[in-house]
């Protein structure tokens, strides 16, 4: 089992380089395009774009595949109930609170509830023993931490919500989430119970990420420690660190596999960070943290790509970088970019 050190060093390795080195990987895009630009197998950016990237590594692995005219889907970015365009904490009351407005705290005065940068904590000794729930939304754009009143911390991703009670009473701690996660939860006896979508994960006392899609698929990869995945109609299948569960509600099918979990949890770090991912799965993840829609109008499923790129990064900078690496059009409509 990993130590609390070896799980930060684990997180700390997913490096964002500095100014001065993706200058310099500008500089080798350019120099390298030059050399093989007859070559199609890969597509590279130029220029001040090519400055964007990270690590000035990203390529793309185009896989000869027999083009389909009829329409591949890739669905939008996923609505939450409430729409919003800041989080959002939702009270108990049905009240939701604009966690960027500066009279948050006046809001929050007579709560168990501290807010800080990015970050809200619940106190463990509440004065209010009742059970009442709050939902957290987070819009596109945006991550945010939550200090649960049991000392779990969950980090959300952009288009997440988690429902979660004030306290935790009874037999165990539940939560609900819908989204992308990282919970880091704390010890206890009572387990840690997170329900996404109809499918639960049963843990101790553990770090793990957790993702949902549109196509309400649910992906749970583990840092360290262990858990218990349940989905319906299915016994619960043990996970052990450095594996990925993963649950198909169309076929109903639970497969677990051995990843790499830096590319899991990449995105705590403010990066979309991926090795020969099917673009159909990034335009998802695209979709999701800029808010904007992609309707392929050809088959996009054999282009894999891998690649390290700051999520500060413009959808326009973004949009040719797609546009030269799969070299495809990529058509914007009032934030629908239809690709041909």
């Amino acid at each position: 089992m990993k130590t609390e050190k070896e799980i930060e060093e684990l997180i700390d390795s997913v490096k964002i380089p500095s100014d001065e080195e993706v200058e310099a990987a500008g500089r080798r895009f350019d120099k390298r395009i030059r050399q093989i630009r007859r070559r199609r197998q890969f597509a590279w950016g130029t220029g001040s774009v090519a400055a964007v990237l990270l690590c000035g590594v990203i390529f793309v692995l185009l896989q000869p595949k027999e083009e389909v005219q009829e329409q591949t889907s890739v669905l939008p970015v996923v609505k939450t109930e409430n729409e919003v365009t800041a989080p959002t904490l939702i009270l108990s009351d049905g009240n939701s609170v604009n966690l960027n407005d500066g009279q948050t705290d006046t809001m929050l005065r007579r709560s168990n509830i501290q807010l800080a940068d990015k970050h809200i904590k619940y106190d463990t000794t509440p004065a209010v023993r009742e059970v009442a729930y709050n939902t957290l939304v987070i819009p596109t754009g945006f991550t945010y931490d939550v200090t649960l009143a049991d000392g779990t911390l969950a980090t959300l991703n952009a288009g997440s919500r988690l429902k979660y009670p004030e306290t935790f009473v009874g037999e165990q701690r539940e939560v609900e989430l819908e989204g992308e996660g990282f919970f880091n939860v704390e010890k206890s006896e009572k387990p840690f119970v997170v329900k996404v979508l109809e499918s639960r994960i049963r843990v101790y006392g553990t770090r793990f990420n957790v993702k949902t899609s549109p196509r309400k698929t649910v992906e749970t990869v583990l840092v360290e420690g262990r858990i218990g995945f349940k989905s319906p109609g299915q016994d619960e299948v043990q996970v052990v660190p450095g594996q990925q569960v993963a649950y198909n509600p169309e076929s109903g099918f639970v497969s677990i596999e051995q990843v790499d979990v830096r590319y899991a949890i990449a995105w705590l770090k403010g990066v979309f960070k991926y090795q020969d991912k099917p673009l159909n799965f990034i335009l998802e993840d695209l979709s999701t943290w800029y808010g904007v829609t992609f309707e392929p109008r050809v088959d996009v499923t054999g282009i894999k790509i891998t690649m390290n790129l700051s999520k500060k990064t413009s959808i326009d900078e973004v949009i040719a970088f797609l546009k030269l690496m799969t070299n495809r059009e990529f058509i914007e409509e009032r934030g629908n970019y239809i690709i041909e």
